[in-house]
C-alpha cells in the first residue's frame, strides 16, 4: 500500500511542476480536440436576441438562460457533419452581456462569443438544449493567436486520427505513430466533458495492439503537441488487475525510463492481450 502512494505521488510530481501546482492545468489543444464533441474553424456571425431557456440538466426543474451565438463554420473537423451554421450558447453575468465574465476557480473564465470572432472552436453539446456550449477548459483558439495556423493544421491531422484510427498507428514515421496514440488515448480515455455519468467499451483488440506498440516504440520524454507518451501511459490507469506493478526505483534512476522498461516487459507478457477501456457518456435509462 505504502509502495502504491508512492509511486502515485512520484509520478503526480513527475507531471506538475511546482508552479503548475497552484492553478489549474490548462488543456493542450490536443486535449481539448479529443475531448469536444464537436470542433470547427469558424466565425460568429451573430448573437440572438432572444435567449434560450431550459432545463440545467435532464429532469431537472431548475431553467438556465443562455445567450446564443451563431458561428459559420468554415471547416467542420469533428462531430459538425455537413452544417454550415451552428449554435453556441452561454451565459451573460449580471445585466450587462459585454462586460467580461468573471474569473471562475483556477482563473479561468467562460469565453463569451462576439461577432466577428474568429477561431478554431471546441464544443460541448448542450445536454437539453438545441445549441453547443463552449466550457472553461475548452477555450478557443482565435485567429489572431500567434500559431494559429498551426494549431489548425494540427487539429486537422488529430481529426483525421480520430477519423481512421489503424491507418494513423500504422503511418510510417514513428513520431506520426506516437503522435495519432497520444491523440487516442487522449479521446478514449477522457472523462465526458458535459460532465454526467460514464460508461466503458473495449478498445478494438487490433487497435489496442498497434495503440500499446506504438507507446513502446516511443520516447516518453519527447514531447508532441503538448503531449508525451508516459503521460498516456498514465492515462491508461495500469493496475495488478491487469498483471502491471510499477518498477522499484532505486536513487538516482530515472523513475520514467524505468517504468517505460517495465512497461515493455509487460507488453510482452501480461499485457498481450489487453484491451484498451474507452470511457463514454452513459445514456440516460441504459
Amino acid at each position: 500500500m505504502i509502495r502504491t502512494l508512492f509511486v502515485a505521488a512520484l509520478a503526480a510530481l513527475l507531471l506538475v511542476t511546482p508552479a503548475e501546482a497552484k492553478r489549474v492545468r490548462m488543456f493542450t489543444p490536443l486535449e481539448k480536440l479529443a475531448r469536444a464533441n464537436a470542433v470547427v474553424v469558424g466565425k460568429v456571425t451573430a448573437i440572438e436576441k432572444e435567449p434560450a431557456v431550459v432545463p440545467a440538466e435532464p429532469g431537472a426543474k431548475e431553467k438556465v438562460s443562455y445567450r446564443v451565438a451563431v458561428v459559420k463554420v468554415e471547416t467542420p473537423l469533428i462531430g459538425a457533419g455537413e452544417v454550415t451554421h451552428i449554435k453556441v450558447g452561454f451565459e451573460p453575468t449580471g445585466t450587462n452581456i459585454d462586460a467580461p465574465a468573471p474569473p471562475r476557480r483556477g482563473g479561468l473564465s467562460p469565453f463569451r462569443p462576439t461577432v466577428d470572432a474568429e477561431g478554431l472552436f471546441f464544443l460541448v453539446k448542450h445536454p437539453t438544449g438545441d445549441f453547443y456550449t463552449i466550457t472553461p477548459m475548452l477555450s478557443p483558439i482565435l485567429a489572431d493567436t500567434a500559431d494559429y495556423k498551426d494549431r489548425v493544421a494540427e487539429a486537422k491531422k488529430a481529426a483525421a486520427t480520430l477519423a481512421d484510427p489503424m491507418k494513423a498507428l500504422k503511418a510510417d514515421q514513428a513520431a506520426d505513430r506516437t503522435l495519432a496514440a497520444n491523440i487516442l488515448i487522449a479521446k478514449y480515455r477522457a472523462y465526458p466533458e458535459g460532465g454526467g455519468e460514464a460508461t466503458t467499451a473495449k478498445v478494438p483488440a487490433d487497435e489496442s495492439a498497434l495503440l500499446l506498440k506504438a507507446l513502446a516504440e516511443a520516447d516518453w520524454k519527447a514531447e508532441a503537441s503538448g503531449l508525451t507518451a508516459y503521460q498516456s501511459f498514465s492515462m491508461l490507469g495500469l493496475n495488478d488487475k491487469d498483471g502491471w506493478t510499477f518498477p522499484m526505483v532505486k536513487p538516482n534512476e530515472d523513475f520514467i525510463a524505468k517504468t517505460k522498461e517495465a512497461f515493455v516487459k509487460w507488453l510482452d507478457g501480461p499485457g498481450k492481450s489487453y484491451q484498451i477501456d474507452r470511457l463514454m457518456a452513459k445514456v440516460s435509462g441504459k
